[in-house]
């Protein structure tokens, strides 16, 4: 109990590290993001919240009022439309909430099925507008 404890804690400490380094950069993201296009939301403690835009790293969705920065949070991501058929737990990372309850967040353990299906959404995505790299 106590090895798993000491594990937890030095993963969060290493996770909020990457993140409060992530947030002191300037705006340049790490990985594009696409505004999603079908039936696409998150779910909150059984509140739906419109997906604005994702990437590989995380999302942008709300408004929302439950969450702060830092916080831990464990959401549904649904994104549905002719290339792909999301429907994951996912666990993330508040990174911002705006004045309008617009919430920035990171992914922070990704299911290894939903990873193979956000990668094959945004190739799918990639392809449509022609970028190859």
């Amino acid at each position: 109990e106590h090895l798993r404890r000491w594990a937890t804690e030095r993963q969060d400490r290493v996770m909020f590290a990457k993140l409060k380094q992530m947030l002191t950069v300037d705006d340049r993201r790490i990985a594009p993001r696409v505004e999603p296009v079908g039936d696409c939301f998150v779910e909150l403690d059984g509140h739906r919240f419109a997906l604005k835009n994702w990437s590989l790293t995380g999302l942008f969705f709300g408004p929302c009022d439950l969450v702060v920065p830092k916080q831990k949070i464990y959401l549904r991501l649904c994104v549905k439309d002719e290339a792909v058929d999301i429907d994951f737990p996912v666990e993330a990372v508040v990174a911002r909430v705006q004045p309008d309850g617009m919430v920035g967040a990171f992914f922070y353990s990704m299911n290894p099925g939903l990873k193979k299906q956000i990668i094959k959404y945004f190739t799918h995505q990639r392809e449509l507008v022609g970028d190859e790299n």
